[in-house]
């Protein structure tokens, strides 16, 4: 793999992270905002309503 090619891999992964970073910090705001329930931005983020609220609280 060249030098270039691992530059780019590592971007995109930057953007996936980034992306899913700040997909969870809108759902942890709707939450705190009371609209939706940790239930549906548990669902939304793919994971357990037990997983995200021990996210959500640090």
């Amino acid at each position: 793999m060249t030098f270039y090619m691992e530059l780019r891999r590592r971007e995109e992964k930057g953007r996936e992270e980034g992306k899913a970073e700040g997909r969870w910090g809108i759902l942890t705001e709707l939450v705190r905002d009371g609209i939706i329930t940790v239930k549906e931005a548990a669902k939304r983020a793919g994971m357990t309503e037990e997983a995200f609220r021990k996210l959500a609280m640090h």
